[in-house]
């Protein structure tokens, strides 16, 4: 555990969890009088309440800016550079199915994108459970309030189009799949014409089809590291690299820096809470979650 950061995971009410990756609670101190910073890896969607203490951030590339106790991140390619010196924060995380049960609009209007939560397009009253969320200040009494929200949305929705989750779930199964590695493969697994693929994936995944695979060859590189950091770049490629090159670049492109330079600094927030979510959920990234379950 970090002495800075510390975050604890708590399983959704199991009608919420095919929708859900978890409920995660993150507690961030300075020991030191300066900002704990860290940067976020991608991910799906959130939604966070934050009810103490004041948070920046940004993507790369951005100059950080205060963000709103009550706030939504998209599902997002870009690392998320992020400073506190003392913060609470509830987070909720949506599986690609979960945005599409919850969500009412498309994920390519958030992708990349944290704002206000009162801007995303949901029947969730988000901002209605803040003071609650507030009141309660605990992950034990929080968990309850989250499963409350969510079941009454569940349970006030139309009748649920089973054929596009269906369509859901198979894309995310398939974008799981580490020998599928071109969007011809996807296409193919699918049953989907190319533009019909580009279409959903922007709707449902929030990035074209390409990309997301480049996202998920990266992260599985990157969830090799955060598992053993004392572990080489070079042993941990994914087959699909051709070299360490290749890796750089996506390196380059998702994070704005080398790899080299992201181990030369330390990582006490997404350390702290990716040893927390190796021992929840038995991997230490949400992008790896697979539809429904553990990894």
């Amino acid at each position: 555990m970090s002495e800075s950061s510390r975050t604890r995971f708590i399983a959704p009410h199991p009608r919420l969890q095919p929708y859900l990756s978890a409920y995660y609670f993150t507690e961030i101190d300075s020991v030191d009088g300066e900002p704990v910073r860290d940067l976020m890896n991608p991910e799906w969607a959130s939604i966070r309440f934050r009810w103490a203490g004041d948070t920046m951030g940004c993507f790369v590339g951005e100059e950080e800016y205060p963000i709103p106790p009550l706030h939504f991140v998209g599902p997002t390619s870009l690392a998320g550079p992020f400073s506190a010196y003392h913060s609470r924060i509830a987070s909720i995380g949506f599986l690609p199915v979960g945005w599409s049960m919850f969500i009412d609009e498309s994920a390519a209007n958030w992708a990349d994108r944290l704002d206000d939560g009162a801007q995303v397009k949901t029947p969730v009253r988000f901002k209605d459970y803040f003071d609650a969320v507030v009141k309660a200040g605990n992950p034990d009494a929080i968990a309850p309030i989250f499963d409350q929200m969510l079941l009454e949305a569940l349970d006030n929705r139309p009748l649920i189009d089973t054929e596009e989750e269906a369509k859901v779930r198979a894309a995310h199964v398939a974008l799981m799949d580490p020998e599928i590695t071109t969007v011809a493969d996807l296409a193919n697994r699918l049953g989907w014409t190319i533009v019909q693929l580009q279409r959903r994936s922007l709707r449902m995944f929030g990035f074209p089809p390409k990309l997301l695979l480049r996202r998920q060859r990266f992260v599985r590189t990157l969830a090799v590291i955060m598992r053993d950091p004392a572990s080489n770049w070079s042993e941990a490629l994914d087959q699909h690299y051709h070299d360490q090159a290749h890796f750089n670049r996506d390196f380059r492109q998702f994070f704005d820096m080398s790899p080299s330079e992201y181990r030369a600094h330390p990582h006490p927030i997404i350390g702290a809470a990716s040893k927390a979510r190796m021992q929840f959920m038995g991997d230490p990234l949400q992008a790896l979650q697979k539809p429904g379950g553990k990894s």
